[in-house]
């Protein structure tokens, strides 16, 4: 169900209605009901002039806006099936839901920096920030994984060539891509992919730097990728 979002005009004209409305449950005539704009008039129910003067008042007001847009909209907005705010807070604070996903976003480009950081502590970043030796990696992983899943290597060949035959995309656009399809894939088998990458991270990291560097000098060797330009510690 769509409901249309209340306007700047519609929020004015519910709060001057909700003054006016307050004023006559505490008996005082609202101020703009009353010709010589004195405050402190009091509202009689029962007179028949003091009744028509705050109708036509109301009437008038409510016609400058949508009472309920904002009505419905805030109906919408505080319906525990939107998740858009906790339920049980008192005050207008964000679902917890959502304080999670701003979380979990802080987490995730925290992490990325720290991988990038770790990659040119070990290698070097003159190999590891190299673009060329960036996506090398990223093929390689991304070959492993598909061949974890068991799709046919002629499957890849077939894609390879149909890619390529294509316009060169955008490097942004394209890694969003590759992110969404990864995430759907990993909700697909049932696995947290952000679980699996701040484990595999804290793996990598936990393991010697001599031990990545022994590796990714055997792969140069065979011209699979650049050799380590990391620093000898200083003794």
């Amino acid at each position: 169900m769509n409901i249309a979002k209340a306007s700047e005009r519609d929020i004015n004209m519910a709060i001057d209605l909700g003054g006016i409305l307050e004023s006559i449950e505490k008996g005082f005539m609202p101020v703009a009901a009353i010709a010589d704009d004195e405050e402190d008039t009091e509202f009689d129910r029962d007179n028949p002039d003091d009744c028509q003067s705050v109708l036509n008042l109301i009437i008038d007001k409510m016609r400058t806006g949508s009472i309920g847009r904002v009505i419905w909209g805030m109906a919408a907005l505080v319906n525990p099936e939107s998740k858009l705010l906790d339920p049980d807070a008192d005050i207008l604070k964000p679902h917890p839901s959502l304080i999670r996903i701003d979380d979990i976003k802080d987490q995730r480009t925290q992490r990325q920096s720290a991988i990038l950081e770790w990659a040119n502590a070990t290698f070097g970043e003159a190999t590891a920030s190299n673009i060329g030796e960036r996506i090398r990696r990223f093929a390689e992983e991304s070959i492993e994984l598909i061949q974890a899943t068991g799709l046919d290597k002629q499957a890849i060949h077939n894609i390879i060539d149909h890619v390529y035959a294509k316009p060169v995309g955008n490097v942004a656009l394209e890694i969003g891509q590759v992110g969404v399809s990864l995430l759907a894939l990993a909700e697909h088998l049932g696995i947290s992919a952000e679980e699996e990458e701040r484990k595999e991270f804290q793996r990598i990291s936990s393991l010697p730097s001599e031990h990545w560097q022994a590796r990714q000098n055997a792969k140069a060797d065979k011209g699979l990728t650049l050799p380590s330009t990391a620093k000898e510690p200083s003794n």
